[in-house]
């Protein structure tokens, strides 16, 4: 369990953990969970009070990740080592990999 900080929405303030897969909004005193969303899927079960602190959570942590990923891309390339890359890339439907070329093939 980690506790990462705390959070208001209106006049309800909300302590909010990271445990396991999950942030997990909780009063102040830390007795009442009010809800939780999952990390990789962003799916949210309970109380809609604190729904956006936790789902802005849940995208902020996305955001780290993604620029973690960005820049581990670039020692790559600057390596020459594209194993990496080609390995991500080949989860990327091809639609997406076709419309970040300059023109369709």
């Amino acid at each position: 369990m980690n506790k990462l900080t705390k959070k208001t929405q209106g006049d309800q303030t909300f302590v909010i953990i990271e445990e396991g897969n999950f942030f997990i909004a909780y009063d102040e005193d830390e007795k009442r969970c009010y809800g939780k969303i999952n990390i990789n899927t962003g799916k949210f079960i309970g109380d809609t009070r604190c729904m956006i602190i936790l789902y802005e959570m849940q995208e902020n942590n996305r955001q780290i990740l993604i620029d973690r990923v960005i820049e581990e891309i670039k020692k790559d390339v600057a390596d020459g080592d594209l194993t990496a890359i080609d390995e991500l890339l080949k989860f990327v439907p091809i639609e997406y990999l076709k419309n970040y070329l300059p023109e369709i093939l």
